[in-house]
């Protein structure tokens, strides 16, 4: 679980700091970049109660089709130029997010339940792959975007969702 989390960190940290030169390529203006990088924390915040109570007892299914579908959202926003379509893309993506973030928390929840004394570490491990993965995966994202473009980054994270 916490590998498949790092995993898929490491792959939205190349994203993070390439979706501003990505929404430049296309010609967005500032506001319209940012409201494209908002858009899937809006959709996570609006879906994330109603993923965690449809996923109480599928937890591992609810974070392999989030993974999958997320994959599918952020390749889609590789070919996607238009805004419109860019929003609903990234809307989707943070749905996707709420569905696997709230089948690895339940999954992580369950665990640390059935040995509560050392649950505040498994807390702390899990926030760790999570920084870890961005930390890394940030650099690697500006590497991969100066030597393939901006739409390249959002394949990583494609790829990272598939592996994890």
């Amino acid at each position: 679980l916490l590998l498949s989390q790092f995993i898929l960190f490491v792959g939205a940290g190349a994203v993070i700091p390439t979706l501003p030169l990505y929404g430049r390529s296309l010609g967005l203006s500032c506001v319209a970049n940012g409201v494209v990088v908002a858009a899937p924390a809006l959709s996570l915040l609006l879906f994330s109660r109603l993923s965690s109570e449809r996923t109480n007892r599928t937890q591992k299914p609810a974070m392999m089709a989030g993974m999958a579908l997320i994959a599918l959202f952020d390749v889609l926003t590789s070919l996607l130029s238009a805004l419109l379509s860019l929003l609903v893309a990234r809307l989707g993506l943070g749905l996707e997010r709420a569905l696997a973030e709230a089948g690895e928390r339940g999954m992580l929840a369950d665990l640390a339940s059935r040995a509560p004394s050392p649950r505040g570490r498994a807390l702390a491990l899990q926030q760790a792959a999570v920084g870890l993965g961005m930390a890394i995966g940030a650099p690697v994202g500006g590497v991969v975007v100066e030597e393939f473009g901006p739409r390249s980054a959002l394949l990583c994270l494609s790829a990272a969702a598939v592996v994890a």
